[in-house]
C-alpha cells in the first residue's frame, strides 16, 4: 500500500471535525513529549549529576580545610617540642632510639649524609618493630623517613631488610 501526499491530504479531508482535532492532539502531544525525550530530560538528568558532584566537591573542599588547621596545628606543635627540646644530631637521635627500643642490633651500617640525613641498612628485624621504630622517630623526634627499601627475609616469618634513609 503505497500512500502518496495527495492521498494523505485527501484522506485528512475525509476526517470529521472531531476525528481531526483528536488527530492534532495526538501530534501534538507526541511532538511535546518527543520534545522532552530529548531536551528536557538530558538537561534535568545532567543538572541533577553536576549538583551531586558540586556538593560531593563543597563536602570534599570543607573535610581538607578541617584537616589543614588540624595539620598547620600539628607543625605548629612540632616545631614547638622540637625546638623545645635539646638539640641533638641524627646519629644520635637514631642511636639513642634505636638502643632503647632494642633495635640497634638489627643495625648493619649507618651512613651519614651531612648533619640532617644518614642512611641506615637493617638486617633481620621484625617488621612490626621497624614500623613502631619509625613511628616513635616520626612522633617524638620528627624524624622523617625519605627513602626505604624493605625486602622480606625468605627464612623467618614477619623479618625484613631495609635500607632506610632518614633526614631532620
Amino acid at each position: 500500500m503505497k500512500l502518496e501526499k495527495n492521498d494523505i491530504l485527501q484522506r485528512l479531508a475525509e476526517l470529521s471535525p472531531r476525528e481531526k482535532l483528536l488527530s492534532a492532539g495526538s501530534v501534538a502531544v507526541i511532538v511535546f513529549y518527543g520534545l522532552y525525550l530529548l531536551i528536557y530530560a538530558p538537561i534535568t538528568v545532567e543538572k541533577t549529576q553536576l549538583e551531586q558532584k558540586i556538593n560531593a566537591q563543597q563536602q570534599t573542599y570543607r573535610h581538607i580545610k578541617k584537616i589543614s588547621v588540624e595539620v598547620a596545628a600539628l607543625r605548629k606543635n612540632k616545631q614547638d617540642t622540637v625546638n623545645s627540646g635539646e638539640e641533638q644530631s641524627l646519629m644520635a637521635v637514631v642511636d639513642e632510639s634505636s638502643n632503647q627500643l632494642e633495635v640497634k642490633t638489627a643495625i648493619k651500617r649507618m651512613i651519614p649524609d651531612g648533619a640532617d640525613k644518614v642512611t641506615l641498612w637493617l638486617e633481620n628485624i621484625a617488621f612490626d618493630k621497624l614500623t613502631y621504630w619509625l613511628a616513635v622517630l616520626e612522633t617524638k623526634h620528627a624524624i622523617t623517613v625519605n627513602q626505604i627499601s624493605v625486602n622480606r627475609e625468605q627464612t623467618n616469618m614477619g623479618t625484613v631488610n631495609a635500607k632506610l634513609l632518614l633526614s631532620n
